[in-house]
């Protein structure tokens, strides 16, 4: 993520690899929900459900759900517009614990069935509003409406309400993290990968030798 370039608005160029920039969600009147002035053009929300058997007991995913809309992000030398589907979930910061009136509006705009409420449940919410400064680091592409950002393959597409040092942290935590399990899960996988050519080996030279 260090290959990012901050930049501006006004300095966007169509095919800039991966640039950042931080700015206020624009009014909008094509929302999920809300005034313009109140935009909502990201929501996500994530249940888990407390279950208890004679093996494990603990908290596990029930549903994660997430709906979002194109947005203009203005940074005051100009306004671009940021499609957030696709953003990378484990950059929104940590998200809110919200209220009963939240958690029904929420079902409601993420067609969740209240059905699937059920037994010892948790929450958390993830709102993205027009008036509010985000983050957005992701590639420069030629939309129909003008410029946008676009995600960019094998790169983290990040729209977060984390600013500065902040983004910077978690994208460097995120990263360093994936590249442990790759040289974790990357040894086993080599050894099953020897394990099954000499197997294959094998099997050959037997049916050479027939």
């Amino acid at each position: 993520m260090g290959a990012a370039k901050k930049t501006t608005v006004a300095a966007l160029q169509p095919g800039s690899a991966l640039v950042r920039l931080q700015g206020r969600i624009a009014p909008s009147e094509n929302a999920l929900d809300g005034s313009a002035e109140n935009a909502l053009v990201y929501l996500r929300l994530k249940v888990e459900v407390y279950e208890s058997d004679s093996d494990s007991s603990g908290w596990k995913g029930l549903t994660d759900k997430a709906r979002s809309v194109p947005f203009q992000l203005d940074d005051g030398s100009g306004a671009v517009w940021v499609n957030p589907d696709g953003l990378d979930k484990q950059l929104l910061g940590v998200g809110i614990t919200p209220n009963d009136d939240q958690i029904q509006a929420a079902c409601i705009l993420l067609g969740i069935s209240p059905k699937l409420l059920r037994g010892k449940l948790r929450f958390w919410l993830w709102e993205l509003r027009a008036g509010q400064t985000v983050s957005v680091v992701g590639g420069v592409a030629q939309g129909q409406n003008g410029l946008e950002i676009a995600r960019v393959q094998g790169q983290p597409y990040v729209v977060s309400p984390l600013l500065g040092q902040a983004v910077d942290g978690k994208i460097s935590t995120q990263s360093k993290l994936a590249q442990t399990w790759m040289l974790v899960l990357g040894i086993p996988g080599a050894l099953f990968l020897l394990c099954g050519l000499g197997g294959g080996l094998i099997s050959l030279i037997r049916v050479l030798m027939k």
